[in-house]
């Protein structure tokens, strides 16, 4: 038993630092979703936006239910000799308001019900506008997700160039690492001059301070990858970082810039029925009960309750129902403008990245074609550096010709990546 608990955690150890050493893209792209700021709010925003609908309906079809209560003392100056009276009689000499209007006063405390009927036509477009306004944070989800993914994508290119050029530069430093002893040998047999040591030691202390650079940068691109993700760099970060693995996206059936254009004209569209509730006719009943009395010393008999309906008709507003379709179809409009240049855009920017492509893929194949035949022609002078027939000169330049172009190969296929990439971020 001991003898597998202990098996089992060097399993788990093992796991553990596998994964420290490596880590993937899709890594950085789900923990860049989880912790983007951007996303959580929207997510809270489509929370917010279900509430919303719970209060459209409160407002549209609930009962109101509120009490009001009211106090006004009308008083009388001069009235039979007083200089301040309230009264319901008060003498011609008196002064203050009409007795017809104020009655001395009010003393008022009602419990008021209303409701709205006969509305449902207005509570559907309101709720209409808010799960549009829903669709719209949701799309910008979409949209803010799609970004990261771009990103992150970019900055993991960047980083695995860096490590494959790293693993190529250490391979041409331990070469000539190697060649360094040998010629240390040639030259202690005279075969070969101090001078070629030299400049053959000076060469590597050079690929020493290149390989240090590159593995600073490397770092730092990879720091920047755990930035991105809105995640702590850890004190062990991975030291390798697994292929990216980009296919191309297949067409979309509805490209995103479509659905968003949709979305939009919805909007307004919404927007123009939610205007348009307040000329529809409104029927309200509403109902009270409480006491409303005038003079206090018949108060106890003035309770009571009323009942009624209340109906509006809009006739007329200025011809503002007209002016603000009139801004609907231009907004519309504008849109549609937007539309059509997004879809040129895009064609064309597809258009441009697969000729791109296609241009690099064939000038690939070809430099890899003088790459092997460099490599060829490194392993002979290799041959011919050991035998003494070549100068140290001469194995530094077919290094340097032929580590020029494996660099270039390198770039070559992460532009290939950056345009696949940038491929799949605009064809969505």
């Amino acid at each position: 038993m001991a003898k597998l608990v202990l098996a089992f955690i060097f399993f788990s150890i093992s796991i553990q630092l596998v994964v420290a050493q490596q880590q993937n893209l899709q890594f950085f792209i789900a923990q860049a979703k989880e912790n983007a700021p951007a996303l959580l709010e929207n997510k809270n925003l489509l929370a917010i936006g279900e509430f919303q609908n719970s209060i459209l309906i409160a407002q549209y079809k609930a009962l109101k239910v509120n009490i009001t209560s009211e106090v006004l003392v009308a008083p009388y100056f001069n009235n039979n000799g007083k200089v301040i009276d309230i009264t319901t009689t008060p003498s011609p000499d008196a002064y203050g308001y009409d007795a017809g209007i104020t009655n001395g006063g009010l003393y008022s405390a009602q419990l008021n019900i209303t409701k709205n009927l006969f509305n449902q036509s207005s509570i559907n477009n309101v709720l209409l506008q808010n799960r549009i306004s829903s669709n719209a944070i949701d799309l910008s989800s979409q949209d803010i997700a799609h970004t990261i993914i771009k990103n992150i994508a970019d900055t993991y290119i960047l980083a695995y160039q860096l490590q494959l050029q790293r693993e190529f530069t250490q391979g041409v430093l331990d070469d000539m690492q190697k060649r360094l002893q040998v010629v240390e040998i040639l030259v202690k047999r005279a075969v070969l001059v101090e001078s070629d040591y030299l400049l053959l030691e000076l060469d590597v202390d050079a690929k020493k301070l290149e390989l240090s650079q590159i593995e600073t940068n490397f770092k730092a691109t990879v720091n920047q990858l755990y930035t991105l993700s809105g995640i702590p760099i850890p004190d062990n970060p991975p030291e390798k970082l697994a292929e990216p693995n980009f296919e191309r996206v297949t067409n979309p059936q509805k490209h995103f810039y479509e659905r968003k254009f949709r979305n939009d004209s919805l909007q307004i569209e919404a927007a123009q029925r939610v205007f348009e509730i307040q000329y529809k006719p409104q029927l309200a009943a509403y109902a009270n009960t409480g006491f409303n009395a005038t003079d206090t010393r018949y108060i106890d008999h003035n309770l009571g309750a009323s009942a009624g309906l209340r109906l509006t008709i809009p006739l007329y507003d200025g011809s503002q129902r007209k002016y603000n379709a009139l801004q609907s179809e231009l907004k519309y409009e504008n849109l549609q403008h937007y539309k059509e240049n997004a879809q040129i855009q895009q064609k064309n920017n597809l258009k441009s990245i697969e000729q791109q492509q296609t241009a690099l893929a064939e000038n690939r194949q070809m430099l890899n074609s003088q790459i092997k035949k460099q490599e060829t022609v490194l392993e002979i002078y290799k041959g011919k550096l050991v035998q003494g027939q070549i100068s140290i000169i001469d194995y530094l330049n077919v290094i340097q010709n032929y580590k020029t172009n494996v660099y270039t190969n390198l770039q070559m296929q992460t532009n290939l990546w950056l345009l696949q990439s940038q491929y799949n971020f605009i064809n969505w």
